[in-house]
């Protein structure tokens, strides 16, 4: 059947005999003294501008730059081993993930060669080779699944040959099909969404296991396995593996913050703070800024780094058993310390506190604790310790405070306190939660994240710019 086109005005409007999704392209046809633009619109429909010979050029330049914008289906590669029946993913030269498949039943029935995604269907329908009804899609009886990759394998147009779901799943990982490959459908359905049209499928017929292009299987953390999103564990470029680096950091015992004004991630326990940002290999540890070999980057909108980056910025020991590919990380972690390092620069009443990187202040949840002794004492308050009641004893204008290290309520000019006390001693050093100062002292504070300065004030007549952020009260 003929596509039906119509002419009106200066325009043309193409209906192809079949609708499907596609990319966008562009192109001029110059005719008869006219320039003619043409725009493929992912619904299908082609629309042709008639335009005058004198804008040829700048709709030409402008086709380009759009047709630049649209997604590099260069980006993506799948390789599919009929010998084995495994289906090998690549996103931006990076192996995420290689899956078990079906193939044909004979050899001949799955062509091999290098082939393209050419159409792609959400519930495709189906009708069997032999003849019959059609079947609709989304239901048990179509044994195409959810979605269907079309390849022009052998000359076709994408509905003869395909990688597709099942209805029968005990089929995946034999020899089953009529020549298409069949996936698991939780595999198909997470595939689809990033494979876009023109993505190169080689379909080769060998013995090598695609599971060993991957140098790392699994990753243990203190001799339990690391549970990772499906499909984005570890990937590999070359001989190089990367890891994601939220869930494996975040077993490790690092508390992780984002900041998205600029954009960069922090890795924190109670001993070390890293920084990250992607796409540099600028590395702040403890307020040094190092350098890495490989630089962090984003894939599927998560960070990744390279095995030696556990080693080297937060001090993990790294074995690796090659036997089975697995990746063992061990670090002592202590599930019930949830303070993490937080470098600040202060300002006390317009003077810099220089502190040294073993009293840096600390984040217990969503509390900023301080050295007390420190910080009090550049703040004129009177800071000591009270062998008795396992206090700490902190006086200022006349009014004291007594917080005891056990927990229990502190004291204020004897009575007790409502105002909540968080304190810790950290290696010899009593940190109390800013909080508790401003509340009780009427210290006025104000913190920038993004400059990562504190400024706090014990004179009452001026006024801040910023109120202290209520994440810290």
């Amino acid at each position: 059947m003929s596509p039906l086109l119509k002419w009106k005005d200066d325009i043309i409007i193409l209906f192809p005999p079949q609708m499907g999704e596609t990319t966008s392209c562009f192109f001029i046809l110059f005719t008869s003294g006219r320039s003619y633009f043409f725009l493929k619109q992912p619904a299908g429909v082609l629309i042709i501008y008639r335009l005058k010979l004198a804008l040829t050029v700048s709709v030409m330049c402008a086709a380009l730059l759009f047709a630049f914008q649209q997604p590099v289906a260069a980006g993506c590669r799948i390789v599919i081993n009929k010998g084995t029946n495994q289906l090998a993913f690549f996103k931006d030269r990076f192996l995420l993930d290689v899956f078990p498949v079906a193939s044909g039943r004979l050899p001949e029935y799955t062509p091999e060669g290098n082939w393209e995604v050419v159409v792609k269907l959400v519930y495709p329908s189906w009708r069997h080779p032999e003849g019959g009804p059609l079947i609709p899609g989304g239901v048990p009886e179509n044994p195409l699944g959810p979605r269907w990759l079309g390849l022009n394998a052998r000359g076709t147009g994408g509905s003869s040959y395909g990688v597709h779901g099942n209805n029968n799943p005990y089929s995946i990982g034999t020899y089953a099909s009529s020549g298409c490959i069949r996936m698991y459908n939780d595999d198909i359905l997470w595939l689809y969404d990033r494979v876009p049209l023109g993505t190169e499928v080689a379909i080769i017929n060998s013995n090598e296991n695609l599971d060993e292009w991957k140098s790392i299987a699994s990753v243990t953390i203190n001799g339990s396995e690391l549970e990772f999103e499906p499909h984005l564990g570890p990937v590999q470029a070359g001989e190089t593996t990367y890891i994601p680096v939220r869930p494996a950091a975040t077993a490790l015992g690092y508390r992780l913050f984002w900041n998205e004004v600029n954009h960069n991630l922090s890795l924190a326990n109670v001993d070390r703070e890293v920084s990250i940002t992607p796409d540099s290999n600028r590395v702040s540890l403890n307020n040094v800024v190092l350098t890495t070999e490989e630089t962090p980057f984003l894939l599927e909108d998560r960070i990744f780094v390279t095995v030696p980056f556990f080693e080297q910025f937060l001090g993990t020991a790294i074995y690796l058993e090659e036997e089975d590919r697995t990746l063992a990380l061990k670090l002592p972690v202590d599930p019930t310390n949830r303070l993490s390092k937080y470098h600040l620069s202060l300002q006390i009443d317009g003077k810099s506190l220089d502190l040294p990187e073993a009293l840096t202040p600390l984040r217990e949840g969503q509390d900023l604790l301080v050295p007390a002794r420190k910080v009090c004492s550049a703040a004129g308050a009177g800071v000591s310790w009270n062998e008795a009641a396992k206090s700490v004893e902190i006086i200022k204008r006349g009014r004291r405070a007594s917080i005891p290290v056990s927990g229990s309520p502190a004291l204020i000019d004897g009575a007790v306190s409502d105002t909540r006390a968080n304190i810790h001693v950290v290696n010899g050093t009593s940190y109390i939660n800013l909080s508790f100062l401003t509340d009780v002292f009427g210290f006025l504070a104000d913190v920038d994240d993004n400059s990562r300065v504190l400024n706090i004030s014990t004179n009452f007549t001026s006024v801040l710019s910023n109120p202290y952020p209520k994440k810290f009260i």
